[in-house]
């Protein structure tokens, strides 16, 4: 497996998030430790509209080479959306060392490994226990590539009388935080490695 992870760095080479972004460092692993193959600047500070993230988030992808892995502090909206069209494996990090970065070479491992031993992946959130269910949404899309979140989740989420949802994710689903659903549910998440941790429950409404 290729063990290059692109990460999204500051001017002080410190891990940060796209708009705070001012180069990428992709990292390899040469079978004993973590080097540094390729450092380049890049930034989003200039870039205003839709289209032009797209454009440019396709550009950095091509200064990427062969590199299919990217990690960022946060990731979300049409520049997580262009990562994942191109089949990119994507993590949201909350700290930069070679532990996190075994971490995230053995998160892909685990989950290829599951695909290929044919290990049933759940395509809807299973019931855990009394009202209380679970989903891994990063092992359902490296398994199903076609079951976005909002096709896994929403009809669950709109129809059923649960009390607690928990999902594994690399970031909250952006169509959860639309007006629709911030007045119904309630978010909260914390960082389990490269993963996120997300337990949703709905409100009491008057």
């Amino acid at each position: 497996m290729n063990k290059k992870i692109a990460v999204t760095c500051d001017k002080d080479n410190q891990l940060t998030d796209f708009a705070s972004l001012s180069h990428i460092i992709i990292f390899e692993n040469n079978g004993t430790a973590w080097k540094i193959r390729k450092r380049f600047p890049f930034n989003f500070s200039s870039i205003k509209t839709a289209q032009e993230i797209r454009d440019y988030t396709r550009n950095l992808i091509l200064k990427l080479d062969d590199c299919k892995i990217i990690a960022s502090r946060s990731i979300n909206g049409l520049i997580y959306n262009v990562f994942d069209r191109m089949r990119f494996a994507i993590f949201e990090i909350d700290s930069l060392d070679d532990n996190m970065l075994d971490k995230i070479i053995t998160d892909i491992y685990n989950s290829l490994h599951d695909v290929n031993n044919n290990v049933p992946v759940a395509t809807a959130p299973v019931e855990t226990t009394g009202g209380i269910y679970y989903l891994d949404l990063i092992k359902l899309q490296n398994a199903h590539p076609d079951i976005s979140s909002k096709k896994a989740l929403r009809a669950f989420i709109d129809n059923s009388p649960f009390i607690r949802l928990d999902l594994v994710c690399s970031h909250i689903p952006a169509w959860l935080k639309s007006p629709e659903y911030e007045k119904k549910l309630d978010i909260t998440t914390r960082n389990s490695g490269s993963s996120l941790l997300v337990s949703i429950s709905k409100k009491c409404l008057d």
